[in-house]
């Protein structure tokens, strides 16, 4: 007799507008994922833009009633095996997923928590001791939690046990990379892509700027992302002057798509020196590695299960700008470690953040949660261990965007 899918219920995000979870989500539910598993899809997107996502404005306040209505009527209509739901470390969207997470379970269903940043259990240490009991009732409940990486799992050991605690690192859905646009001659580029936040490593990047063109003048350096704090584009702006590396520096603003593909395939290397206290894994790298660029970052978070220092890339100590100038200037001089990294970096990108792979990690999770022998088992992120258990597809059932 043929086993009955499993039936979840996802409640999570897609875009717009892009940032991790939503392309996360996008590309888990054009895997293998929504084939093998019986899934209905929530969108709990209420905000336009990235910069929307922390305020509260009563558009969103009636979208996430229209969410909260569409998540009763799923349960109501159909009994699930789980709830998969995006969690989040602010008060505001804890306290919304919490009460999806307690409808659910008035109605039998058990949660997976989904964590897509650090930070889990420096929220529930920073809260108020009422909160921190919301919170341990919450958690403690949960039939699991998905992290990124093998480095994130004590964001809830201090609720579940190691066996509910899965590891899945986040694939992209592939690229439509274009021909590189650039002259042979042009100077060497150094990209940054990502939110320009102070903590992500920006201005460590800036500081180590004028070290390197010391060295190696024919070079420069392009920063793609938008500002989250005015200050600190006033500052970066100074310390560029003051510097005197206009000339080398350059900011692209925000891209996606086919401007962001053609950024990267012109770039010559990757940095992302990262201390950002909700890093995680990020998705930067990841398509970093899917266009071959040698990558040079930090120690920090699931990194390192991302980057393995000296195989495909180069790791420099958090906050540390003698060593990053140091790592980004190897890059610069020695072609053969970038063509080696650049070969690695692709067949990583191969092996293991494809939405096959993802889609596979993922199906591993819930297989294991009913009980059942999982097809996919071995389907692992690099630093995962394998004693533990780490349009519309066929079976994947959308709700309407809350836009």
């Amino acid at each position: 007799m043929r086993e009955r899918k499993l039936q979840v219920l996802v409640i999570g995000y897609l875009p717009p507008p892009y940032f991790g979870p939503s392309v996360t989500f996008q590309a888990l539910m054009r895997s293998a994922f929504a084939e093998r598993i019986d899934v209905a899809f929530i969108d709990q997107t209420v905000s336009r833009k990235v910069g929307e996502l922390e305020r509260v404005q009563l558009r969103k306040l009636l979208l996430l009633t229209k969410m909260l209505l569409q998540v009763i009527g799923w349960l109501m209509r159909r009994k699930f095996d789980y709830c998969c739901i995006s969690i989040s470390v602010n008060r505001n969207a804890f306290l919304k997923e919490r009460l999806l997470i307690r409808i659910a379970r008035l109605c039998g269903v058990p949660s997976v928590l989904y964590a897509h940043a650090n930070g889990f259990l420096d929220f529930y240490n920073d809260s108020t001791p009422r909160m921190q009991r919301v919170i341990d009732d919450t958690v403690s409940r949960a039939a699991g939690a998905i992290v990124m990486g093998e480095n994130l799992r004590f964001n809830f050991e201090r609720w579940l046990s190691a066996v509910k605690i899965f590891v899945v690192g986040s694939g992209i859905e592939r690229s439509a990379l274009p021909r590189r646009s650039v002259a042979a001659d042009h100077p060497f580029t150094v990209l940054f892509l990502g939110n320009l936040i102070r903590e992500k490593g920006v201005f460590a990047l800036l500081e180590a700027a004028p070290k390197i063109i010391a060295k190696d003048p024919h070079v420069r350096f392009v920063f793609a992302g938008d500002w989250k704090s005015e200050s600190d584009r006033v500052d970066a702006e100074h310390k560029i002057q003051e510097s005197g590396i206009q000339k080398h520096v350059s900011f692209a603003g925000v891209v996606w798509g086919k401007r962001k593909a053609q950024l990267l395939v012109d770039a010559d290397a990757f940095a992302y020196p990262s201390y950002y206290p909700m890093e995680a894994h990020p998705l930067v790298l990841v398509e970093a590695l899917e266009a071959g660029l040698p990558v040079v970052t930090t120690r920090w978070a699931a990194i390192p299960e991302i980057i393995e220092d000296g195989v495909n890339g180069l790791l420099a100590k958090p906050r540390d700008v003698e060593d990053l100038a140091e790592k980004i200037g190897r890059v610069i001089r020695e072609p053969a470690l970038r063509e080696r990294i650049s070969r690695a970096n692709r067949q990583r990108f191969e092996d293991f953040y494809t939405p096959e792979h993802f889609g596979n990690r993922m199906i591993h999770v819930f297989e294991t949660l009913a009980g059942r022998r999982s097809l996919s088992v071995g389907e692992q992120q690099p630093g995962a261990s394998t004693s533990r258990p780490g349009g519309s597809q066929p079976g994947f059932q959308a709700c309407g965007k809350s836009q």
